[in-house]
């Protein structure tokens, strides 16, 4: 059996150790157009701070590959797949045979249009999506430098404390009227913002960049939507991403948003899977299909997608949007549902930086928003996940801390038993 996998990230790495698992003596065969081996990319930001050196960026051994008998082909695009003679083509003229395929192509960083804005020839004009984004970024520093990155989002953020003291300003742009304006509510922003502007860095919302100037290698000012003009000696574009879909679509493979998978990652080619930020997933909340951009969701995609391309059928878990991060030592963790609608209870306990905010729908936790609150977080996904009425717990869950004590007595036992970690 021949497996090929086009990614090299969560989803790909997870699904070639899913694939040997159940297959050893199979051939896999993994395509990356990165030049690097399976590094964490949630510490390209403290790669750049230099609290993380090259040497720990990669969450696999140099040895993974060799291992388990992987083929790896880095620096190396797919450019096309013929799903009728299951070969895929790569930039280089170099043509892959498969059994099995699985795309786990991941996301690219939006560029928004901007007068006079072009990555290809503007030096210092990043994005902050890869470790390379990361290397070129932090080679361009200079105390002196005065930075703006566009977009207050995680990824803009996490540039953004990257960054802090190794600059002379930092502006931070969101067309928003609040950071992280997808997954926080008002009261949680306004804590995450204050907790970030204690170390000097600014930020101006409602507003984005509408004009660049400078010379054709180089941007050193930037025109915002109000009117407002910004010295900039760095630009950092980060104001989302998109789903890498386009070889998919190419090949016949029915896509929308991203690429469209049944609860076993399959495509609706056959013997084709896809796993992680290229493709939707239906979200156990809303029953909605949609992008979930998350290094776990794409990990246990990619695990499913590896058992199920050798024949060991699995579902892939139930996913939902969330989110762990820290900012400057604030420690904050969202999941679920966190807007407000008339069927909602929202309850909230805070403190100064501190913040415990559920979101309770039919008698069921919907949604949560944790900011220096962490140690249960495992049990609020849980009660989430497991869809468990709150009526059926030994004490309200809003009332008081809760701990596993909060399951009657057999669930609890259960849940010992079970226990690997988390909570």
């Amino acid at each position: 059996m021949k497996y090929l996998i086009i990614g090299n990230s969560a989803a790909g790495v997870n699904a070639a150790d899913g694939i040997r698992a159940n297959d050893k003596k199979g051939s896999i065969t993994i395509i990356s157009n990165e030049e690097f081996g399976a590094y964490g990319r949630p510490l390209i930001s403290y790669y750049l701070s230099g609290k993380v050196r090259s040497e720990s960026m990669y969450y696999r051994s140099e040895d993974f590959y060799k291992s388990r008998n992987i083929e790896v082909l880095l620096n190396t695009e797919a450019e096309e797949i013929d799903v009728k003679k299951k070969e895929v083509f790569t930039a280089g003229g170099k043509k892959l045979s498969y059994d099995k395929l699985l795309i786990a192509t991941g996301s690219s960083p939006f560029i928004p249009l901007v007068k006079n804005l072009d990555l290809s020839k503007q030096e210092n004009v990043f994005t902050f999506l890869t470790y390379k984004d990361s290397i070129k970024l932090k080679k361009q520093i200079i105390g002196k430098s005065k930075v703006v990155i566009a977009g207050a989002g995680l990824i803009g953020l996490k540039a953004a404390e990257g960054l802090f003291g190794q600059v002379s300003s930092i502006t931070v742009i969101d067309l928003a009227d609040r950071v992280m304006a997808s997954v926080l509510d008002k009261t949680s922003a306004d804590i995450i913002q204050g907790h970030i502007e204690q170390n000097d860095i600014d930020f101006k919302f409602q507003t984005s960049i509408c004009e660049v100037h400078g010379g054709e290698r180089n941007v050193n000012k930037v025109v915002l939507s109000n009117g407002e003009t910004l010295d900039c000696d760095i630009l950092i574009i980060a104001v989302g991403v998109r789903p890498n879909i386009n070889l998919a679509k190419k090949a016949g493979i029915k896509t929308a948003k991203g690429i469209i998978v049944d609860e076993y990652m399959r495509t609706s080619v056959k013997d084709i899977y896809a796993a992680g930020d290229c493709v939707e997933s239906v979200d156990m909340l809303s029953n909605e299909s949609k992008i979930l951009a998350l290094w776990t969701n794409a990990s246990s995609q990619g695990e499913t997608a590896g058992f199920n391309m050798t024949g060991t059928e699995i579902k892939a878990p139930a996913a939902f949007a969330m989110n762990a991060i820290s900012f400057f030592g604030l420690q904050l963790i969202s999941a679920g549902v966190i807007g407000t609608s008339k069927s909602n209870e929202i309850v909230t306990d805070s403190a100064e930086n501190k913040l415990r905010r559920l979101n309770i729908s039919n008698d069921k936790l919907v949604g949560f928003v944790l900011i220096n609150y962490n140690q249960r977080a495992g049990i609020y996904t849980a009660l989430i996940s497991d869809r468990t009425k709150l009526s059926t717990l030994e004490y309200d869950i809003t009332s008081k801390d809760i701990g596993l004590d909060v399951y009657p007595k057999e669930e609890r036992t259960k849940k010992i038993w079970n226990h690997k970690g988390g909570c």
